[in-house]
């Protein structure tokens, strides 16, 4: 009986034990889901906290690439109108220095086609043995003649002729006739006996052409010319040749060599080259030769001009 009562007591005692343990792991459990949950919310705070910041930040970051992207952009805009400026500059200067290339291509075209043409006149002068020029030539040049004897002559101003002194040696009286056949008394005013040269001045109201000395630098030898004159008579003849000698020494003076045809008559007359210019005044020829003609060079010619009119 006592031993079935203590059985009770200890399956009692067990129970309450059980209970005991039991109420106690549902306050350990609630005390630990309460703190689960208390971490659980913290973290959640947290993590919100953490999310916040972090949308801040890239907002942040955001609106500092749009900053940085604006002022890319405003610097490539201000890179590409200096950019625009320059080529701008670039293309004026080239622009203009293309237009004065073009202005110096132009005026050396235009240089060299007057020279081509001139060369060219030259050659059809020379083709058409001085045929172009002829007409022009015979205005300007004279028949001299005095009560001694007769020469040629040639207009270099509209009243001023050149001849040859001993054209003119012993003559009481002088006058020349044109090739239309005009006559016009003339009056000697000046002579240089070192070089037989002679001005004459004519007195008509008509203005003749005339011709202008050459360049004696510019004369060669080959170089194709003609003699116009009255030789024996035959009034206002043409001759042709070529420069020989430029300084053929004479009785110490210095002529231009020739082969042209020079008779009695052609004395005074001009040796003309394929420009219409005079490079020397017909003077003599040696006797019994065959194109050995002299005549004094331009350049001599045109210092005797120099005289005469500053003197006049």
């Amino acid at each position: 009986m006592n031993s079935l009562k203590n059985n009770k007591y200890l399956a009692l005692g067990f129970s309450i034990t059980i209970i005991l343990i039991l109420l106690s792991s549902l306050t350990l459990y609630a005390t630990i889901t309460k703190q689960y949950q208390t971490k659980l919310d913290g973290l959640e705070q947290s993590l919100g906290l953490k999310d916040q910041q972090l949308q801040d930040r890239l907002e942040e970051v955001d609106k500092t690439s749009q900053t940085e992207l604006l002022k890319v952009e405003q610097k490539m805009l201000a890179n590409f109108k200096t950019l625009e400026t320059s080529i701008n500059d670039k293309t004026s200067e080239v622009k203009l220095d293309l237009e004065t290339q073009l202005e110096g291509v132009s005026t050396k075209f235009e240089e060299k086609s007057s020279e081509l043409e001139g060369k060219i006149s030259s050659l059809d002068v020379e083709s058409s043995d001085f045929s172009a020029i002829i007409d022009d030539v015979l205005e300007s040049v004279v028949s001299v003649r005095t009560n001694k004897g007769s020469g040629s002559g040639v207009f270099v101003t509209n009243d001023l002729i050149i001849t040859n002194r001993h054209v003119l040696e012993e003559a009481s009286s002088v006058y020349v006739v044109d090739y239309n056949g005009n006559w016009s008394n003339a009056k000697i005013i000046a002579t240089a006996e070192n070089v037989d040269l002679a001005a004459l001045r004519i007195s008509s109201e008509k203005e003749y052409s005339y011709l202008r000395m050459a360049d004696q630098s510019d004369t060669k030898v080959g170089e194709k010319v003609i003699a116009v004159g009255n030789p024996l008579g035959l009034s206002f003849t043409v001759t042709e040749g070529i420069i020989s000698s430029l300084n053929r020494v004479v009785d110490g003076q210095i002529y231009l060599q020739t082969d042209v045809p020079i008779n009695p008559g052609n004395s005074g007359g001009p040796l003309i080259n394929s420009e219409k210019r005079v490079v020397g005044i017909n003077t003599f020829k040696l006797t019994n030769s065959e194109g050995l003609g002299f005549a004094v060079p331009s350049n001599v010619v045109q210092e005797f001009i120099d005289l005469v009119e500053d003197n006049s």
